[in-house]
């Protein structure tokens, strides 16, 4: 059972789950080839200690690769953003979609090209927390945005179709003119530190 499976609320269920992406493991990838290739000639040539020690330095770096994919979790719920990396020493978040001011796609050249980048999840109180490797991430930020605007929608048990979205207390950056939240510290829009208005 995954992290986020055994951490769910009553009533909610995960709708979408992200993952890492294979390029940024693609030097250990190599790496690990490449002691496989030593441990093989070790084997041709019958000398023994050269495939343990291949072997030896291949088995811990695909295992390594395999721990890091497989314990990090991307979520999302009805009523949640939860994120989940590391295994020996982890890192989580989980914020309510109601706290969730943005999500902040960052993607370098070879980011586009294969498609994977870095999500930062900024709260309502300016908190700005970011995830590196993630496979798809506008997808990701596509996906929290439609469950924030179902929940918006939503409201004791009403339909989409039926009801108006909740009115958000909103005010405008004083730097680009965007509307933030009242609450914000961090334009969503500009970047800019601005004072929460009380």
């Amino acid at each position: 059972m995954s992290y986020t499976e055994s951490h769910l609320l009553n009533g909610e269920k995960i709708t979408y789950q992200g993952r890492l992406h294979w390029f940024p493991f693609l030097p250990a990838y190599l790496l690990g080839g490449a002691f496989i290739l030593v441990a093989l000639a070790g084997v041709v040539i019958e000398t023994w200690w050269l495939t343990i020690v291949g072997l030896a330095a291949a088995i811990p770096t695909f295992v390594w690769t395999y721990i890091t994919k497989s314990t990090s979790e991307f979520s999302i719920t009805n009523k949640r953003v939860v994120i989940k990396v590391g295994f020996i020493k982890r890192r989580t978040l989980e914020t309510m979609l109601s706290k969730v001011e943005t999500i902040g796609v960052e993607q370098s050249l070879l980011g586009r090209v294969f498609d994977f980048g870095t999500i930062v999840v900024v709260g309502t109180g300016g908190t700005q927390e970011p995830f590196h490797n993630l496979s798809d991430p506008l997808e990701f930020r596509r996906q929290v945005q439609s469950e924030v605007s179902a929940n918006d929608a939503l409201d004791d048990g009403g339909s989409v179709s039926s009801l108006p979205s909740k009115p958000r207390d909103e005010r405008e950056c004083p730097y680009c003119a965007e509307l933030i939240l009242k609450k914000a510290r961090v334009c969503k829009h500009c970047d800019r530190e601005v004072e929460a208005a009380i």
